[in-house]
């Protein structure tokens, strides 16, 4: 709802001229939000992309939940006019205060009792009532971290709005996922939030963040290379009691990071487990995989996924296994490499050798991600990625045909096999991927890479060109939008493509797919025009929708000669004569029935088929006697001849008698 220039969400009215600036991470507006109720706090709203699709379902699960301490919780969201277009907002709570640390930016240290209290402590209870909602937060960094300059417990910031782990830079993301697309890092779990927590609480504590200097690539390769701990910590020391909390949340395993529980109520009872970093194996020497020079498994995994064609040669060739043997001295990686390589190292077509690479490097370090053509992802944010990859403006690393192809070789659930249960049930991943290459090799409308871009992001509107700049995100929203826009359609247009075709059919979780399949498979555009009624009535008597008289128009104009094509000319006559009067009316359900009620064209079939036999009865009563009189004329055609030569033989006969008497 707008007015004068600003808009209503929820319990609070946008202003558009009111930027602010510093809160929010990603590159995403935001602005101010005043609240209409006394009880609402002041706000910001965030103004979201469509390329880089919002958490939907978490953030409409936090907007219906009670208020929870320290953190920025959701508000409301809508999808409202926006400088020209639509675009879909999220109302948060305004921070309390500045961010603790802005990235690039050196404060004074805080001290151990200090985190303790007012870092640790609300992050804990803040992450604990998100685990119990099933969402992690993925967003916890030092400058999403806000408390009131005075002092006092800090509030943990926006993380909604974007992918997860989208903002998050390299340095606080754990290493599989800072490999990964930003987009494509997945909604993870608590223990990427644990391990976040453990390099903001670094970054704290001495003052600046960790590894300042060393881009993504870089931090991630130290991190490879040296471990977390070694890697995040640096030159900085941390008191005592520091270090072991923080050496627990950045333990490699995820499984040994400790839970919210604990430091919700740190230190009390619970104490973080002490875990001694295993050291990394390093090869006697370095296998070189185009530029780089990996020593150990888990950098030579990262070395392949980023340099693909020539970890593919590798791979061929044998020489990672024969590397793994005599370098790393592990004879049973190398023995696991070679049988799964040895009936795919040959192969001509390079999609098995993509398939191949991505399950040699599952092999390597299990706990890796996806990789494919090298870039990475988690299967879980093949939707996001695809996303970006189908709309973000400017180059990817893996375009659309790439993550088609992804999907159609089941290298998901190849990876996952290899994998094992480190990152997902393998099972459960093997059957997600067969069900993506189903939907994606399916040409028929209603299916195919639009149904995989609209089922893996709930937050995507509906991208079809036939509605403009409208953000259609909901059916009745589909309905009004195709109503405003039918009107401006070029003659001849029908209102139905396989964006809105497979948006259908995902909001409404396959139950109209035959009626849409229809629309593609129809034999003619009235045909398609008819089927495409049948789909939209079906929407219209759903929702209880308004009439649509423009559409109904529009439809009606190109399913005209279905009204002709009645076999009963009174049925015939009066379809056409009500035709305009009916679509003009917007009742879609009356236009199906009036076109292609299913009762009525059997019953016409029916009296036409009858007809027909009857007709052809006739016919056949007709040629039969035709062909009686044919028979009777010939016959006595036949007896006259005869006659007639019996009569001449006589006269003949006659002349002869008296010649001869004369």
């Amino acid at each position: 709802m707008a007015s004068g220039g600003q808009t209503r969400i929820g319990d609070h009215v946008v202003d558009p001229l009111s930027p602010v600036r510093g809160v929010i991470g990603g590159g995403l507006p935001a602005f101010a939000a005043r609240p209409l109720a006394a009880a609402a706090p002041p706000g910001l709203a965030v103004v979201c992309r469509t390329h880089h699709p919002a958490r939907l379902r978490a953030v409409e699960r936090l907007t219906m939940e009670e208020d929870i301490p320290h953190l920025m919780r959701p508000l409301a969201h809508d999808v409202v006019p926006w400088e020209g277009r639509e675009a879909r907002l999220i109302v948060y709570p305004q921070p309390p205060g500045p961010a603790l640390l802005p990235r690039g930016e050196k404060r004074a240290p805080l001290r151990e009792g200090d985190l303790i209290q007012n870092v640790v402590r609300p992050v804990g209870l803040v992450l604990l009532a998100l685990a119990d909602l099933g969402i992690p937060h993925r967003g916890i960094r030092p400058d999403n971290l806000f408390r009131p300059p005075a002092g006092g417990p800090a509030m943990l910031g926006e993380a909604f709005a974007l992918p997860a782990g989208f903002a998050q830079p390299a340095v606080v993301e754990p290493a599989p996922s800072a490999l990964c697309l930003p987009a494509g890092r997945g909604e993870g779990t608590i223990a990427d939030d644990l391990y976040a927590l453990g390099v903001t609480l670094v970054a704290l504590a001495t003052g600046q963040w960790p590894m300042a200097g060393l881009d993504d690539a870089a931090a991630t390769r130290a991190k490879l290379e040296r471990g977390s701990l070694i890697a995040v910590l640096g030159e900085h020391r941390l008191p005592g009691g520091l270090v072991t909390l923080v050496r627990s949340l950045l333990a490699e395993d995820p499984d040994h990071r400790p839970g919210p529980g604990e430091l919700a109520g740190w230190p009390g009872s619970a104490r973080a487990r002490s875990i001694s970093a295993r050291p990394i194996r390093k090869a006697t020497r370095p296998l070189a995989i185009g530029p780089a020079q990996p020593r150990d498994t888990r950098s030579l995994a990262a070395a392949l996924g980023t340099h693909w064609s020539e970890g593919i040669a590798a791979a061929r060739t044998g020489a990672i296994a024969v590397w793994t043997e005599r370098a790393l001295g592990d004879g049973q990686l190398a023995a696991r490499l070679r049988e799964a390589t040895e009936d795919e190292a040959s192969a001509a077509d390079p999609l098995v050798l993509d398939t191949m690479l991505c399950r040699t490097i599952a092999l390597i370090d299990p706990r890796a991600p996806l990789f494919w053509r090298g870039a990475a992802l988690m299967p879980e944010a093949l939707g996001p990625v695809l996303a970006e990859a189908a709309l973000g403006p400017g180059p990817h690393a893996l375009d659309v045909g790439a993550l088609e192809e992804l999907v159609d070789s089941l290298a998901i659930a190849r990876w996952a096999a290899a994998c094992g249960d480190r990152h997902a049930d393998p099972v459960a991943l093997e059957r997600k991927a067969r069900q993506y290459r189903l939907i994606r090799r399916s040409t028929a409308m209603g299916a195919g890479t639009e149904r995989l871009l609209y089922q893996l992001n709930p937050a995507l509107p509906c991208l079809s060109p036939l509605l403009g700049q409208r953000h259609v995100s909901t059916l009745p929203a589909l309905l009004r939008g195709l109503e405003a826009a039918a009107a401006s359609l070029p003659a001849g247009t029908l209102p139905f493509d396989r964006h809105i075709a497979a948006f259908i059919s995902v909001q409404v979780d396959g139950r109209l797919d035959s009626e849409l399949a229809a629309v593609g498979e129809a034999a003619s555009p009235a045909d398609a025009a008819v089927a495409a009624i049948a789909v939209y009535a079906a929407l219209q008597r759903m929702h209880r929708g308004e009439a649509m008289p423009a559409l109904g128009r529009v439809l009606g104009d190109l399913a005209a000669p279905a009204a002709r094509s009645w076999r009963e000319k009174a049925r015939r006559e009066r379809a056409v004569a009500e035709l305009s009067r009916v679509a003009a009316a917007g009742d879609l359900a009356a236009l199906h029935a009036l076109l292609a009620d299913p009762a009525a064209r059997q019953q016409d079939e029916r009296g036409f088929a009858a007809a027909a036999a009857a007709a052809a009865q006739a016919r056949r009563a007709i040629e039969a006697v035709a062909a009686g009189r044919a028979r009777r004329a010939a016959e006595a055609a036949r007896i006259g001849g005869r006659i007639a030569q019996g009569a001449g033989l006589v006269v003949l006969a006659l002349a002869l008698l008296a010649v001869a008497g004369g």
